[in-house]
């Protein structure tokens, strides 16, 4: 007895000896023991074992130096670089780095991971009967529970056998899931939108995105309409990373039997009672020089987004169609284009296709820059409603020359000389067949006069310490001769449109080419801008006002000698208020011709307030199109509101509304509240009413949207 005494007290003085040569630090509050049974060491209370890259704590580790295995009980927590997991009970072999654990607890915001065995080393963690929870634990979350779950920290989450739903229901199986957790991006998505419309009846509506591969997710939209039917479609949505190359896009489709009203298109043709529609957005990255990008729009009618998807509709009314390819070098572009036309209502400039090379503007020494474009097309338009087809083959080309020059740095001229030259064939539409060649030329110049003044003044109130005004008189002219050459003999398929804003001078950029027209034209504008010194660094814009006004030399039928005075002001003198205004005044009549007005005024994420005005006069006159004659303008002149206030933590209040004031009526007018539920969904209740003639959705109704907020 007296010897086994000395042994284990000779062995209790080399144990921090041996400790020291296995690089492996055991500590805890009280002195360390050793088993007399096992000879492991063993740490309590709040005992830790340090290894590289490695932190185990608990109540007791018990450490067995020649097996190298560390069993930690009580409180468990392993940290390692990017993780930390908690367990009931961990055992961790230091000679391989792998371990093992009961009831672990693991994850990475936003997921919380539990399963009551595990097993993992350095880089990956399998758990058992795992659930999967959305941010924290809760009866509402979003929740996974799979057979097996593989998880690496910041990398990747991949499960097999698994089934998803809110807290304890689970109701949709799936095989194999995967999330990409090197992306801040979720995959994860669900909507649903519920109410009632006097159109559609009672709805619901839902929308369930579940990952599918890293990056990847799919599921169903469906909506049930009770006055309309259901309408259910597949959709899907993607963010991968391939190599050197990336691409994302999404896929949204539905088809309906519609036994209800259906009423007429916009060509005033019966609207079927079968009715789909699907959309496709593509962008690629396929190479870091070369990209693919494409948005294909296909639908059965023109109402069938409205009807049933009425926040699509409003922003998107007239979708595009479109494939693009670009391969982009240090001073170049070459590209394939190509917009088609799948549905048969919209008038679309169908391009089939349309290759070109862009030539970036380039020194080619003495201080002058080239420019040069040129570019083959196919150009087709079908009118739906019954005009003349269009058709034309065309090649175009321009060349532009540039020699800037800067006397001290505050008064800039740029001359500028350009030539255009565009031949079409195998024309039809056009009022003289068999196409034509057109040769124009273009000499001008772009100048500025850079002016400033400071004054020492101090408002507390609005944060001014000092201001700056910045005042740019800006002189452009372009002479173009004999712009509508060979009119009749060109089918007039990239035309003019009407637009609130002067037009373009610049004869390469001039995009109606199909319709050009002789221009002899001086702009004018006054670019004023109003600074103060920003707290932290350099300044901050508290108040741009921009003026711009042509005059005509040599004008178009319909044209005037002058044009409307163009405003542009936005005005940002302090953090809670914003102030955008576009105004179109006519000096000749002394009128004002169109007007785009927003006032926001905010309170942090307390609450906000936004105004808006649309205003488009009917004195406008007419919009004239060279070769097809004059169109009426019709004005218009709309307010919209929005004000959004939070009421506590949880719940927040909204009204918006739009009045149109040449009906004298509400469009829509919006009241409801916003609720936020553990942190994860946001769902708002609505009242709506809605009028006026081409409104579909009725004109009363009550709304419900749930959103996550992030999944």
């Amino acid at each position: 007895m007296r010897r086994l005494a000395l042994l284990l007290a000779l062995a209790a003085a080399l144990a921090p000896a041996v400790r020291g040569q296995s690089k492996t630090d055991l500590s805890a509050d009280s002195t360390i023991q050793i088993d007399d049974v096992t000879g492991d060491l063993v740490a309590k209370p709040n005992a830790r074992l340090v290894d590289k890259n490695f932190l185990l704590t608990a109540d007791e580790i018990r450490y067995n130096e020649r097996t190298q295995i560390a069993i930690a009980t009580g409180h468990v927590v392993l940290t390692r670089i990017g993780d930390r997991l908690l367990a009931d009970r961990l055992t961790y072999n230091r000679s391989n780095g792998t371990f093992t654990a009961q009831n672990l607890r693991a994850g990475r915001f936003p997921y919380y991971i539990e399963g009551p065995t595990a097993e993992g080393n350095q880089t990956e963690v399998v758990v058992h009967d795992a659930k999967v929870i959305y941010r924290e634990p809760g009866p509402w979350q979003p929740t996974i529970k799979a057979k097996t779950l593989t998880y690496s920290p910041g990398h990747y989450l991949r499960l097999a056998s698994a089934n998803v739903g809110v807290g304890n229901y689970l109701p949709l199986p799936i095989s194999r899931l995967g999330q990409n957790l090197a992306h801040e991006a979720s995959a994860w998505d669900v909507t649903l939108d519920g109410g009632y419309r006097r159109s559609l009846g009672a709805y619901l509506d839902g929308e369930i995105h579940i990952p599918f591969a890293p990056g990847v997710s799919y599921g169903p939209d469906i909506g049930i309409y009770t006055f309309r039917g259901i309408l259910l479609g597949p959709i899907a949505n993607y963010n991968v990373t391939l190599g050197d190359g990336s691409m994302q896009g999404f896929l949204k489709s539905g088809y309906i039997y519609d036994f209800g009203q259906r009423l007429t298109d916009i060509l005033d043709n019966p609207v079927p009672p079968n009715r789909a529609f699907a959309e496709w957005q593509h962008f690629e990255q396929i190479t870091p020089d070369l990209s693919l990008n494409g948005d294909i729009n296909w639908s059965t009618d023109s109402e069938v987004i409205r009807d049933f998807h009425a926040k699509e509709f409003v922003p998107v009314q007239e979708p595009d169609n479109f494939i693009e390819a670009v391969y982009t070098a240090p001073d170049y572009f070459a590209s394939v284009f190509t917009r088609f036309q799948p549905d048969p209502f919209y008038p679309v400039q169908e391009r089939l296709p349309e290759i070109r090379f862009d030539l970036v503007p380039t020194l080619i020494g003495g201080g002058i820059y080239v420019r040069f474009d040129a570019g083959v097309a196919h150009l087709e338009e079908n009118p739906p409603d019954g005009g003349s087809h269009l058709e034309s083959d065309r090649f175009d080309t321009f060349l532009g020359i540039t020699r800037p020059f800067s006397y001290k740095g505050y008064l800039d001229l740029t001359p500028v000389v350009g030539g255009r030259y565009t031949e079409y064939w195998d024309t039809a539409g056009a009022a003289e067949p068999g196409g034509a060649g057109r040769a124009l030329g273009e000499l001008g110049f772009d100048a500025d006069l850079k002016m400033s003044a400071t004054f020492d003044y101090e408002n507390p109130l609005w944060h001014i310490d000092g201001l700056r005004h910045l005042l740019t008189p800006t002189l452009s002219y372009r002479y173009i001769p004999n712009g509508d050459k060979s009119a009749d003999w060109i089918p007039p398929i990239d035309r003019s449109t009407f637009s609130n804003y002067l037009p373009i001078m610049e004869l390469g950029d001039m995009r109606a080419l199909d319709q050009l027209q002789a221009e002899n034209v001086l702009r004018v504008g006054f670019n004023n801008t109003l600074q103060t010194r920003d707290k932290t660094y350099g300044s901050i814009d508290l108040l741009t006002f921009n003026l711009a006004e042509d005059f005509q030399f040599q004008r178009a039928p319909g044209i005037t000698d002058f044009s409307d005075v163009h405003a542009e002001l936005t005005a940002t003198p302090a953090r809670w208020l914003e102030l955008r205004v576009e105004d179109s005044v006519s000096t000749r009549r002394a009128a004002q011709r169109a007007m785009d007005t927003t006032v926001t005024v905010r309170e942090g994420d307390v609450w906000s307030v936004g105004f808006g005005v649309g205003y488009l006069s009917d004195n406008y006159g007419s919009f004239y199109l060279p070769g097809l004659g004059s169109y009426p303008i019709v004005g218009l002149d709309t307010y919209h509101l929005e004000c959004r206030a939070r009421l506590n933590e949880v719940y927040e209040a909204f009204v918006r509304g739009d009045y149109d004031a040449y009906n004298h009526l509400f469009v829509d007018q919006f009241y409801g509240i916003s609720q936020k539920i553990s942190n994860t969904w946001i769902v708002e209740y609505a009242v709506v009413f809605s009028s006026g003639p081409n409104n579909g959705q009725g004109h009363f109704g009550l709304n419900a949207t749930l959103n996550m907020i992030r999944f």
